[in-house]
């Protein structure tokens, strides 16, 4: 059985990063895409851009070299090698002094990208192994499972955290508080379609702090 070299998940805070994809094609295209959706400072470069990369560059969105790859230009917090040359996605692997995923050769980067599909601020991940179309359908699924109430109810806990955070509470009350409103009773709850019923009694609970003297 072949081993899964892309065991430890992670999710990466891009925002403001500098970030390196080395190609011109349309799979850098779609890496360029997802960076910038994360909020990354990306920089392409390859001889020749597809004319959407160009056009972003002309917006001012991304930097483009149009010149040769060069010992240095994988210098950032994440770089891609999105070539169509396997030797010198190999080359861009060896040299990258960060996170680097290649798209040739996968296992010769150190991290991997997997499906994902969001809802809200809720975002789903699935990693099939090297099975691209897989994963899409596992993330695809959850999504579809785990969207709507789900969705709704992570905005709504965003809210109650702050209030939870002005609390008197020491941090471990506010772990047990979190603990006692969030099991699987809730899961239950949401998918059953009573959502409100959940918002109600977490609602509630928080105000029962507020009363006490």
């Amino acid at each position: 059985m072949e081993e899964n070299l892309f065991s430890y998940p992670a999710v990466l805070n891009l925002n403001g990063k500098r970030c390196a994809v080395i190609g011109g094609g349309k799979v850098a295209l779609r890496k360029v895409r997802t960076l910038l959706a994360s909020g990354a400072q990306v920089t392409v470069t390859a001889p020749a851009a597809d004319a959407a990369l160009i056009k972003l560059a002309g917006e001012g969105r991304i930097a483009l070299n149009l010149r040769g790859y060069q010992k240095g230009d994988a210098d950032c917090f994440l770089a891609v090698a999105a070539t169509d040359d396997a030797a010198l996605n190999r080359i861009i692997a060896h040299d990258a002094p960060c996170l680097v995923n290649v798209i040739t050769e996968p296992e010769l980067g150190n991290f991997s990208v997997p499906a994902q599909r969001s809802s809200g601020r809720l975002t789903f991940t699935a990693f099939g192994g090297g099975l691209p179309a897989f994963s899409r359908l596992l993330a695809q699924d959850m999504a579809k499972t785990y969207g709507g109430n789900f969705a709704a109810f992570a905005d709504f806990l965003a809210e109650a955290r702050q209030k939870v955070q002005q609390l008197p509470l020491t941090p471990a009350q506010r772990t047990a508080f979190w603990r006692e409103m969030l099991d699987e009773e809730s899961i239950g709850l949401l998918h059953e379609g009573h959502l409100n019923i959940l918002k109600e009694r977490i609602t509630n609970a928080i105000n029962s702090f507020r009363a006490e003297p």
